[in-house]
């Protein structure tokens, strides 16, 4: 008598018999797939142009010419600092556990505090300095300049300071996090860890070269992830009915 296995195979997915490994966060299309890319690449093109990135310290002299400059970049980073965050967070989805919550919980702090940052000691400072250009030249040097530092020496906007070091340490932690619930519980590999990790404090200290080489380590972790995805979910086929 020929009897067929069929309680003992999950059904299939499609007509030609194969099925997904089970287990493993939905793929993303390819619209999502460019949102995951798209964003911290055109991010790391605006850093490119960061005046000043050799500095930690701002001063009026080294801002009065670069103002339009200034002013573009991080105007701009006002735009990326929520869609960075909602990047993390897709990239995270259907991923679960301890490590998962932590760093979605974390991007809301980082989109706050470094939002507020860049406002402050961004477009905040660029402002003022514009302000300053247009005073006669004795007032520059003298009240303009001392304006301009007292302002960007604040404790809550300086780099390193209250605004700036909550969000920094907020989007560090999210991208470890990440790192660990992607190779948790999605299985990813050790260096897509690896590379969420360190990409979190290069793209924190966001000046050139340091932020585009974050994003680009971000960007080439997401490319790791995705294709070590696609060979998980390599279809599984299954054979014909064996007799018995």
């Amino acid at each position: 008598m020929t009897t067929f296995a069929t309680e003992m195979v999950p059904p299939a997915d499609n007509g030609e018999g194969t099925r997904q490994v089970a287990g493993q966060p939905r793929a993303f299309s390819p619209g999502e797939l460019a949102f995951l890319i798209g964003v911290p690449l055109l991010w790391g093109i605006l850093l490119l142009f960061h005046p000043g990135g050799e500095g930690t310290e701002l001063s009026y002299m080294e801002l009065q010419d670069k103002v339009t400059a200034w002013l573009t970049v991080h105007i701009g980073m006002m735009l990326f600092i929520p869609l960075m965050a909602a990047v993390v967070y897709l990239l995270l989805r259907g991923v679960e556990g301890t490590a998962a919550r932590i760093s979605r919980i974390a991007l809301v702090p980082f989109a706050i505090f470094y939002s507020a940052w860049e406002a402050l000691q961004g477009i905040g400072v660029g402002i003022l300095v514009d302000e300053v250009n247009g005073l006669p030249q004795t007032e520059r040097a003298a009240t303009g300049a001392d304006l301009v530092h007292d302002f960007a020496d604040n404790i809550l906007i300086r780099n390193f300071g209250v605004f700036g070091n909550i969000g920094s340490l907020a989007f560090i932690t999210a991208m470890i996090a990440a790192g660990v619930a992607l190779r948790r519980h999605a299985g990813a590999r050790l260096a897509v860890a690896a590379l969420l990790g360190l990409s979190g404090f290069l793209i924190t200290a966001h000046p050139p070269p340091y932020g585009p080489a974050g994003l680009a380590l971000f960007i080439a972790a997401v490319l790791l992830f995705v294709r070590g995805q696609s060979v998980n979910r390599a279809p599984v086929t299954l054979g014909p009915p064996r007799s018995a």
